[in-house]
C-alpha cells in the first residue's frame, strides 16, 4: 500500500513537471511570436512611411508652403505649382523627400508597433472604439517624439531655396549648433497634441471601417475567418476615408505646428501665443489654410500607408 502512494506521487510529480515545462515552452513560444510581430510590424511600417513620403511628397511640399507662407504669395494651388517649377524645377516638388523618408519612416515602424502591441494586450477580443482611439493616440504621441527632429529638419529644407540646400546632416548641425535641442523640438507640444486627435481618430475610423466592411462582404454565418479578408483596393478606400476624417479634425494643430517649425526669429512664445497671435492678425480661419491641397494630399497619403503597411506585413509573415 505504501509503495503504490509513493508511486502515485511520483506519477503526480512527474505530471506536475510535465505541465511547468509545456507551459513553460508555451508562453516561451508566444514571447517568440509576440516579438516577432513586433519586428514585422517595424519592419512593414517603415517600408509603408518611405513609400507613403515619395509617393505624396508634391502635394506634401505644397501644403507647408500654404502653412508658413504668406496669406497673399500664392493665389491658388495652380499659380503655387507654377512658382516653385519656375524656381526650383520638378525636383522641387521631391524637396526634402529623403529627410521625410528618415522622419516618417521610423515614425510609421514605431506607430505601427506600438498600437499593434497595444492591441495584442488589450483585455478584450473585440476591443471598443474608443479603446482603440486611445491606443492610436499612444502610438501617434511616442511615434511624434521619436522623429520629431528629422520633421523639423524637412520643414526647414522645405522653405529654403534649393541652391541653399546643403544636406540633412548639415542641416541638423546648422539648427542644433544655432538654436540647441530646443531648437530640434520647437513646436513638439502641438505636434504632441495635434497627434492625440488625428492618430486617434484615424486608427479607430480604420479599425471600424474594416470589421465593417467585412461584415457587409463575408457575414459570419457563411464565411469562415480566414477567408473573411479585405484587399489591397478594400485597403486604399478604408485608408483614405479614416484619414481624411482624423485630417479635419487635427489640421489647426499641425498649422501651429508648421509656423513654429520655421520660427526662427521667436516671434511666438509657444503654442498658445501662436494661436492667438494668428486669429488676431489673419483670422481664426487662417488656421484652415492649405486644408484643400492637404485633403487632396492626405486622402492618397493614409490610403497608401495602410495599404501599403498591411501588403508588406502580409509578405513578411509568409517568410
Amino acid at each position: 500500500m505504501l509503495l503504490s502512494f509513493e508511486c502515485f506521487n511520483d506519477t503526480r510529480s512527474g505530471s506536475q513537471l510535465n505541465m511547468t515545462t509545456t507551459t513553460n515552452k508555451t508562453l516561451a513560444t508566444s514571447a517568440a511570436i509576440s516579438q516577432i510581430n513586433g519586428v514585422h510590424s517595424i519592419l512593414a511600417g517603415v517600408f509603408a512611411g518611405c513609400v507613403t513620403r515619395s509617393c505624396t511628397s508634391p502635394l506634401d511640399v505644397m501644403k507647408i508652403l500654404f502653412q508658413v507662407s504668406h496669406p497673399t504669395a500664392h493665389r491658388s494651388i495652380h499659380h503655387a505649382c507654377q512658382q516653385l517649377y519656375v524656381s526650383e524645377g520638378i525636383r522641387g516638388f521631391w524637396k526634402g523627400n529623403l529627410a521625410g523618408c528618415f522622419r516618417l519612416g521610423p515614425y510609421a515602424g514605431v506607430k505601427f508597433c506600438i498600437f499593434d502591441t497595444l492591441q495584442s494586450k488589450s483585455s478584450a477580443a473585440n476591443a471598443p472604439h474608443m479603446e482603440k482611439a486611445v491606443h492610436g493616440a499612444i502610438a501617434g504621441m511616442g511615434a511624434t517624439l521619436a522623429v520629431y527632429p528629422m520633421e523639423v529638419v524637412r520643414t526647414r529644407i522645405i522653405m529654403q531655396d534649393a541652391t541653399a540646400f546643403r544636406g540633412i546632416h548639415a542641416e541638423l548641425a546648422r539648427i542644433y549648433t544655432n538654436e540647441g535641442v530646443r531648437g530640434l523640438y520647437r513646436g513638439c507640444l502641438s505636434g504632441l497634441v495635434g497627434s492625440i486627435p488625428f492618430e486617434g481618430i484615424q486608427f479607430a475610423c480604420y479599425e471600424y471601417s474594416k470589421s465593417y466592411a467585412v461584415q457587409q462582404r463575408w457575414p459570419a454565418w457563411r464565411w469562415p475567418e480566414h477567408k473573411r479578408q479585405l484587399n489591397s483596393v478594400d485597403h486604399l478606400i478604408v485608408g483614405s476615408w479614416s484619414g481624411a476624417i482624423a485630417q479635419l479634425v487635427s489640421y489647426p494643430f499641425d498649422s501651429v505646428k508648421k509656423r513654429l517649425q520655421v520660427d526662427t526669429t521667436k516671434r511666438y512664445t509657444g503654442m498658445l501665443d501662436c494661436v492667438k497671435q494668428v486669429v488676431r492678425d489673419e483670422g481664426a480661419m487662417s488656421l484652415y489654410r492649405g486644408t484643400l491641397p492637404n485633403m487632396v494630399r492626405v486622402v492618397p497619403y493614409a490610403a497608401v500607408m495602410f495599404a501599403s503597411y498591411e501588403g508588406a506585413k502580409e509578405f513578411l509573415s509568409t517568410l
